[in-house]
């Protein structure tokens, strides 16, 4: 019988700063119970202006160091799933690593990962899984080896957009190992991929001539485009009179199609799913399946997407007759004009809330109250999973947990594992609930204010690690500089 390899040890962080979702609704004149009882949204986990990912992440591993005790010198690789990088070039992992050796110093010596190495994965949401699983093949290839991984990610949405209401922040760490204490992956992966526009963050460019002259329409002036381009060839500013004539801007907030989105979503995750059967065979996912974690852009998506494949799942079940006696409605051919109105009333009966409630609900509440923390979604619904099951002291140990990852471009991957012996143990160091309830409430005011970067102090000032400045000239143009305490 082969190792088990998985996750050994996690930890979290999200920022201090959260938005009332109730005032969101009520600035942007959407109706509460929509968003609450529809999406299963309640609060936002906003970043201070002296946050970043780099940050949240290196406060997620540091939490990971100092719960479990990790000899920093004995990880290997240090993988960061994330689509908020600082940087084009230099992963943000480096940062992170730069802060951890930093606050680490002291108790490690100077470098203590200077012998780890250090990677950026990028592919949306699925980034940190991405990097999870190219860890597990790492520890596998090896004996004693150790993996940090970190998915952390900012969630943010232009103002008044469709998404606004679905954003967030937060950072998941963890450890892999072989014989891990809480979560033993299983080594087969359903995997499908295809290329779409469904979300993404493009380069977006602009005419330099023609920004100039919508900057002397403002004043109240007109400029030709040779009067233009003679006022940018004799500019002394760096911005105007290099040698490209256009800009190219990066914004955190994202091109998207919502309603796609959620297609592609769906479509990704069943065609992993066929994948992962032609590997494992048949699966009784009702039976073998104790719970399911997805990608959650809002807390609910996972339940709405599921609903249909757990109709055909059922109906191909010992619970078929079960199902059709609460609807007292007959089963209609599956793609007719009547099928679409039978999911719905099915998704309505006490067998199918009966099944939420069991298998996913759990590790929907921590994402009601953070709202979309991208690669890091699915690692904080297996976090809140666990901590609501601890606190209810509930047996879990043996259960099947699967995963249902999705990055937009478009990858999912499907993969379960099995929680293990030393579960309890781990878990009983991460309240992540009692965390929650010590954030600083902000008004809308406030939060419209951080959203457009109109703020210049800090609103909380007790952080251990935090963005002190950003570089602005020369060899320093945009690096950025962390104070670390």
């Amino acid at each position: 019988m082969s190792t088990p390899i998985g996750i050994d040890a996690l930890s979290f962080h999200v920022p201090s700063l959260y938005l009332p979702i109730e005032e969101l609704a009520r600035a942007r004149d959407i109706e509460y119970p929509k968003l609450n009882k529809g999406l299963g949204l309640s609060e936002m986990a906003l970043c201070d202006i002296d946050e970043d990912v780099a940050t949240i992440a290196a406060e997620a591993a540091y939490k990971l160091i100092a719960d479990y005790q990790i000899d920093p010198r004995k990880l290997g690789r240090l993988y960061m799933g994330t689509e908020s990088a600082v940087d084009s070039a230099k992963p943000t992992a480096s940062y992170v690593m730069y802060m951890l050796e930093k606050k680490l110093e002291a108790q490690y010596g100077p470098r203590c990962f200077r012998n780890c190495d250090v990677v950026d994965m990028t592919f949306a949401c699925i980034g940190g899984v991405d990097a999870l699983l190219s860890s597990y093949d790492w520890v596998s290839l090896g004996t004693d080896r150790v993996a940090m991984v970190i998915a952390a990610d900012m969630a943010k949405y232009e103002l008044k957009s469709t998404g606004e209401y679905t954003q967030g922040a937060g950072a998941v760490a963890m450890t892999v190992t072989a014989n891990p204490r809480l979560f033993a992956i299983d080594p087969k992966v359903g995997v499908a991929t295809e290329s779409v526009g469904d979300f993404f963050k493009p380069r977006r460019s602009y005419s330099k001539t023609d920004l100039l002259q919508k900057a002397a329409h403002l004043l109240g002036q007109s400029l030709s485009d040779e009067e233009a381009r003679a006022l940018l060839q004799s500019s002394g500013h760096p911005f105007w009179n290099d040698s490209e004539i256009t800009v190219d801007i990066f914004k955190e907030e994202p091109v998207f199609n919502g309603p796609y989105s959620n297609a592609c979503y769906q479509h990704r995750i069943f065609e992993a799913l066929d994948h992962l059967r032609a590997q494992k065979g048949p699966i009784d996912i009702l039976k073998e399946w104790n719970h399911l974690i997805f990608h959650l852009p809002y807390a609910y998506q996972g339940r709405r997407m599921i609903t249909e494949a757990w109709v055909t799942w059922t109906l191909h079940s010992a619970s078929r007759q079960k199902l059709l006696d609460q609807l007292k409605l007959p089963q209609p051919e599956q793609g007719s004009e009547d099928w679409a109105p039978f999911v719905k009333a099915c998704s309505k009966t006490q067998l199918y809330l009966d099944f939420v409630n069991n298998t996913i609900e759990r590790g929907e509440r921590a994402s009601s109250r953070i709202g979309n923390m991208y690669t890091a979604s699915i690692f904080m619904s297996l976090l809140s999973l666990l901590r609501i099951h601890f606190e209810e002291d509930n047996s879990i140990q043996g259960d099947t947990v699967a995963f249902f990852a999705y990055g937009s471009g478009s990858k999912s991957k499907v993969f379960t594992g099995t929680i293990q012996p030393g579960w309890h143990k781990v878990i009983q160091k991460q309240n992540v609930f009692n965390t929650l309830d010590q954030r600083k409430a902000i008004d809308f005011k406030t939060y419209e204010s951080l959203h457009k970067k109109e703020i210049n102090t800090p609103i909380i000032h007790s952080k251990h690690l935090y963005l002190d400045r950003i570089g602005n000239s020369g060899t320093e143009h945009g690096f950025r500089f962390y104070v670390i305490q």
